[in-house]
């Protein structure tokens, strides 16, 4: 009684629809959904490498796309999925066709997701769709091949504490981005700089070896991927924390640069050079 409930043509037939090509060959056609931002879209999933995604209730705004899914077994790992659902809850409930009706559409519609995501989005031409459960959690938190970001972040603090003379600017920090795949780790753009600091911080990232990024909304389309640029995770250390400090301070913020750089570099010439005031 059970299998007559659950199994053969006729239940799969409520998952999987049947269209006829332009040569009379029938296709196999999952028809799912997904939420991407606050929109939600329905696609067709077909037997011959091809679906589509379908922008709007209304008129026919779509995109195709090809894919590599073979609809036909996962059809049937669906009603697999379904007869397993409905024989956990059969020995303690009496099931009758509404809630038999609703176990196929939740688990049908969860899996279909399931497969949008992890094989047919990546492959999609730009922009990609970005998941509902992505916000906030793209990218990678800051961290170092070699060391902690604490003993990154306290070099830094060092070297900025130990400049002799913090010049007037419109730059207020030493701002230090993390290595991404597309950018090395080093001084920013609208960091404070100088000359002395510059090569500091390119030997703190050399060792250390920061890495980390994130991606931040850009304006363009919310639920699409194009509309986040990915930028480096950044430290920034104040200046005019580091200009208040009584010069004692300094002279034992040298030292302590001192031995962290014997640490690092063998070249004594430029170690005394960068640890002089």
């Amino acid at each position: 009684m059970f299998d007559d409930v659950v199994c053969g043509e006729e239940s799969l037939s409520k998952i999987a629809g049947c269209d006829k090509t332009n040569d009379g060959a029938n296709l196999t056609v999952l028809e799912g959904s997904f939420s991407s931002g606050d929109s939600s879209y329905k696609f067709k999933l077909k037997s011959d490498g091809t679906g589509d995604i379908f922008y709007s209730d209304f008129g026919d705004d779509s995109e195709d796309f090809f894919h590599e899914v073979e609809v036909e077994k996962l059809t049937r790992e669906i009603e697999e999925a379904i007869k397993s659902e409905i024989a956990l809850r059969l020995p303690q409930n009496t099931l009758d066709a509404l809630e038999i009706e609703h176990i196929r559409s939740e688990i049908t519609s969860g899996l279909l997701e399931d497969v949008f995501w992890e094989e047919i989005n990546q492959i999609l031409e730009d922009p990609f769709f970005r998941s509902f459960y992505d916000d906030g959690e793209g990218g990678e938190e800051l961290r170092c091949e070699r060391g902690t970001v604490d003993e990154f972040i306290e070099f830094l603090e060092l070297c900025v504490l130990t400049e002799r003379e913090i010049i007037s600017s419109n730059e207020d920090y030493l701002v230090v981005e993390a290595e991404t795949d597309f950018d090395v780790a080093g001084i920013s753009d609208c960091s404070y700089y100088t000359t002395r600091l510059g090569e500091l911080v390119e030997i703190a990232c050399e060792y250390y070896k920061p890495s980390g990024f994130r991606y931040d909304y850009n304006d363009g389309c919310y639920d699409r991927a194009s509309g986040y640029s990915m930028s480096s995770e950044s430290i920034s250390i104040s200046l005019a924390e580091a200009d208040r400090v009584p010069t004692r301070e300094k002279m034992l913020g040298m030292v302590r640069l001192k031995e962290k750089l014997a640490a690092i570099i063998t070249d004594a010439e430029k170690l005394a050079r960068l640890t002089a005031f």
